[in-house]
């Protein structure tokens, strides 16, 4: 079932990109902005990464935690890393265990959509300029994402469930949850 308004947030215990443990109740207290993207080596993905990063210390300021799930390996995810750091928690689930949790769906309709209708095409060519290394693609093409904004008692203050690739929260939004 999706994770709708209200309901307390569906916890879960996983590595992070470097094998340390992480479980979404170890937050308790603090808000938490909960992004679920596609994969490694998605352009729509690293441009919305990249628009959320730009907050980083506002993140920092207001004592939220950022983490971001991928639907691919650690190594893929490192490797496209490079060298850079970021605030995020960064969370590799190549086996897809988080997205079934949150019921994340996929669609190759939406993504055909989003591509052709929705300014796929530029937001890619957009999200590859930013890229420090280019990945090779390691999960599905078709995942739709997700995000969700968490208030300090774990409950869902904000469900987004994209209809396409490329729908997410707006930055207002994200930054009115995360100074208030």
């Amino acid at each position: 079932m999706k994770v709708v308004n209200n309901q307390q947030a569906p916890d879960f215990s996983v590595a992070d990109i470097n094998g340390e443990p992480i479980s979404l109740h170890k937050f308790k207290g603090q808000k938490i902005h909960l992004v679920f993207y596609r994969i490694s080596g998605c352009a729509f993905c690293n441009l919305r990464f990249h628009q959320i990063d730009k907050l980083t210390e506002s993140y920092k300021k207001n004592h939220v935690k950022l983490i971001s799930i991928y639907e691919s390996k650690p190594e893929n995810m490192k490797a496209q890393m490079g060298d850079e750091k970021f605030y995020s928690i960064m969370i590799p689930n190549s086996d897809s265990s988080l997205y079934k949790l949150y019921d994340l769906e996929k669609s190759k309709l939406g993504l055909i959509i989003f591509l052709l209708f929705k300014g796929g095409l530029w937001k890619a060519f957009k999200g590859n300029k930013l890229y420090s290394k280019r990945v090779k693609i390691d999960g599905p093409t078709d995942r739709i994402g997700a995000e969700f904004l968490i208030d300090e008692n774990g409950k869902v203050v904000k469900a987004h469930y994209g209809k396409t690739p490329g729908d997410y929260l707006s930055i207002d939004e994200v930054k009115k949850f995360v100074e208030n």
